[in-house]
């Protein structure tokens, strides 16, 4: 099994960024848990507030499946639903 990479990029609409704000820093806690994380750090772009980047190092690409498959994965992608400008996720390889 090799470790795999993901950043990802959420954009909240102006008017909504204090609810997506809540909604992916109650992503950290639980994730930190899972027994597949590595690494699952939540940012927040200096000069561009409401813009949010995940930096996240998974065991395996099953790790990561069964992070997307957990029902407060789901609920999270649920509370974001029309509050977004851009949602951005992209696996990565290290060279």
């Amino acid at each position: 099994m090799s470790e795999v990479n993901v950043v990802a990029l959420i954009v909240a609409l102006p008017e909504h960024r204090a609810a997506v704000d809540k909604a992916v820093r109650a992503m950290v806690a639980p994730t930190h848990t899972e027994p597949g994380c590595i690494q699952y750090d939540l940012h927040e772009e200096t000069e561009h507030p409401g813009s949010f980047v995940f930096i996240e190092r998974w065991k395996s690409e099953q790790a990561l499946k069964e992070h997307m498959a957990m029902p407060y994965h789901d609920a999270f992608l649920a509370e974001l639903n029309g509050k977004l400008a851009k949602l951005e996720v992209k696996k990565l390889v290290r060279l």
